[in-house]
């Protein structure tokens, strides 16, 4: 049932995107400013399913019982961001092709290349055998590592020139700005929240470890066995 459920979003997820891409190439033509329209449709239906992949932990670590299913569901929301991001990858790799000069300035390409390989890495580590391979401590690194990140790039996407094509696509853009910036403060207030928890639970076993007795002090000093 998980699996076929899993396939399910994937396939959704998948479906959509490339059906967004398609439509937009086809009604526009495939020149560089369609496929510039069809990348941020593409993009932003896949943050439909990043962004509750990226809040579920911090919002059942801040409210509890209400998003503890949608914590549940992050490996089947991550894997389908990943299938909403193959039609993206394909027109980012469209656009290289059709344009005379590189689309992008190299450190930016590397920049959300290295996002769109994370994505993809952290889905390849979500298969059992793979998964079951690496040391738990090695997951959880790799899996901050690569929902921040990814996170981040999202935002500074966002944040790029959103007044460029004037106040309807501001208009467009503000909802997904609102929730990129509130995605990280959540994370922030359930790390936050999770530090301050561990620092008490360390205090009260230290208030509660017994006090050695000065015999015993005194024995140890001494050199008495």
């Amino acid at each position: 049932m998980s699996t076929s459920r899993t396939g399910f979003w994937m396939g959704g997820a998948f479906v959509v995107s490339l059906a967004l891409a398609a439509i937009v190439l086809l009604v526009r033509g495939a020149g560089s400013d369609p496929t510039h329209t069809a990348l941020r449709l593409t993009a932003r239906w896949a943050y439909c399913f990043f962004w509750p992949a990226y809040t579920g932990g911090a919002l059942a670590s801040l409210f509890g019982a209400p998003f503890q299913e949608l914590s549940r569901r992050g490996r089947e929301l991550g894997l389908a961001f990943a299938a909403a991001m193959l039609p993206h990858a394909g027109l980012i790799a469209w656009l290289y092709y059709i344009s005379p000069h590189p689309p992008l300035p190299t450190h930016s390409a590397v920049f959300f290349g290295a996002a769109l390989f994370l994505a993809y890495v952290l889905a390849l580590f979500s298969i059992p055998r793979l998964f079951a391979s690496l040391p738990r401590p090695a997951w959880v690194a790799l899996r901050t590592l690569g929902m921040e990140y990814i996170a981040l790039a999202f935002l500074l996407d966002l944040l790029q020139n959103p007044f460029h094509h004037g106040l309807v696509n501001l208009l467009a853009y503000l909802p997904f700005i609102a929730l990129a910036c509130a995605a990280l403060l959540l994370r922030l207030c359930a790390y936050a929240k999770r530090y301050a928890g561990s620092r008490a639970r360390t205090q009260a076993g230290s208030a509660n470890a017994p006090m050695p007795h000065a015999g015993s002090r005194y024995s140890q000093s001494s050199g008495n066995p």
